[in-house]
């Protein structure tokens, strides 16, 4: 028998800090054998939203072009730029990474719409084209306007810069990130653990670039455990866990860790008391009595005409807003999602996928040197990699080649080498 435990990386830490003090303990049972830990998909989800914030929005130059990430913000939110830029929370910075996608993803469209002899979107839908023809134009724009297999970002930095267009990269290469974190939070809510795994890999290596290098090693290790340790009917038992359907609702799928912080909600603002019976007593002893407190909320609802009352919100309207920020598009010297030739940036996106695949190469190498085959390694030994990393000791390459490994650096490769 075993004991799935749900948690963010603090929790994780935590169980595998009390596996490793009982270790020397007799029995199976005291050396706490039976307890697997699963990877919180939603605390995961959290983190790829703040690496990507990291990556846009943080640093001090990023936010100084017009087709920056914040400049099409700042559209969205008008007054809200400041706290945005500094303090936004992870339901602003989901939102805000969907609609900015959406809008970018919009301009796209109406720029190969053009490319087609159409001066609108508008005039490209009265038609009404067929699936066919949308799939394949579809596929036109994942191939020539986000960075992947059909655009090579490295080779275009080797030309001069008076025939790079560098807010054209950035835009491509934006695509990329905010597409792949669309990509993650669709997958778990249409309950596809398969296709969330796939993804993995490439937010290790963000994770990586981005400074979570603890968040990296950890899902490493999940992985490593879930398919090279445990048994076929236990893993097969962790991956139908990892996601629940509440609601059965179609595209619905909640990371366990989800329902966990719901029912901490509940627990400790809803039902945990207020002034002076706000205690831990209090709250231990009402947590259990939260099923009953929502199902007498339920007959309440239903018995007064108040069914459908929630506290989920509608889906926004967003319809006017894109094309407000549509317009500002237009008013550019140039689309975002188009090569015009001298365009310079102020801040270059980097390759975070590239940069963190040298960091576990790095890691790998120095892992190589010590003799060790753990996954985990030293604080000091991490610091003194990034310093070689930063250097551009560690594998013989400078700075400037480690933002743009994507194209000679695969998880095939990685696999290949031992570094995952």
């Amino acid at each position: 028998m075993v004991q799935l435990v749900h948690g963010d990386l603090g929790t994780m830490e935590r169980v595998l800090s009390a596996m490793e003090r009982r270790a020397i303990d007799v029995t199976s049972t005291a050396r706490l054998q039976f307890v697997v830990f699963v990877f919180g998909l939603f605390h995961l989800k959290m983190a790829a939203a703040d690496a990507l914030w990291r990556l846009l929005v943080t640093p001090e130059q990023s936010c100084k072009d017009a087709t920056s990430f914040m400049s099409f913000v700042a559209k969205l939110r008008p007054t809200c730029t400041g706290k945005l830029t500094n303090n936004a929370t992870f339901c602003e910075q989901h939102e805000l990474i969907n609609h900015v996608g959406e809008v970018l993803r919009l301009d796209a469209w109406r720029v190969e719409a053009r490319r087609g002899g159409y001066l609108t979107l508008e005039r490209w839908g009265e038609p009404k084209p067929s699936l066919e023809a949308i799939d394949q134009f579809a596929k036109t724009l994942v191939s020539e306007y986000v960075e992947g297999e059909g655009t090579n970002l490295y080779q275009q930095k080797n030309h001069p810069d008076t025939q790079r267009d560098k807010q054209h990269e950035n835009i491509m290469r934006t695509h990329h990130y905010l597409l792949l974190y669309e990509e993650l939070s669709y997958a778990m809510n249409e309950g596809d653990i398969g296709h969330v795994e796939t993804l993995f890999w490439p937010w290790i290596q963000i994770f990586h670039s981005v400074g979570k290098h603890k968040y990296a090693t950890r899902m490493l290790l999940f992985m490593h455990q879930l398919y090279k340790v445990y048994p076929e009917g236990l893993r097969q038992a962790v991956r139908y866990n990892i996601l629940v359907n509440p609601t059965g609702k179609s595209h619905q799928f909640r990371a366990v860790d989800w329902v966990v912080e719901l029912l901490n909600l509940f627990i400790k603002e809803f039902y945990g008391g207020e002034g002076l019976n706000y205690t831990k007593k209090r709250i231990l002893d009402e947590s259990a009595l939260v099923l009953i407190y929502r199902n007498c909320h339920k007959v309440f609802e239903q018995n007064f005409l108040l069914s459908g009352l929630t506290y989920a919100h509608a889906a926004k309207d967003m319809a006017a807003t894109f094309e407000g920020v549509l317009q500002y598009i237009q008013t550019l010297d140039g689309s975002p999602n188009k090569h015009i030739t001298g365009r310079g940036a102020k801040y270059e996106l980097p390759n975070a996928i590239g940069h963190g695949a040298a960091i576990i190469m790095a890691e790998a190498n120095l892992q190589e040197q010590d003799g060790r085959g753990d996954v985990e390694m030293m604080e000091k030994e991490e610091w003194l990699m990034w310093e070689e990393i930063e250097r551009g000791g560690a594998t013989g390459v400078g700075d400037e080649d480690y933002w743009d490994l994507t194209d000679t650096i695969s998880a095939e490769d990685l696999a290949a080498k031992g570094a995952i």
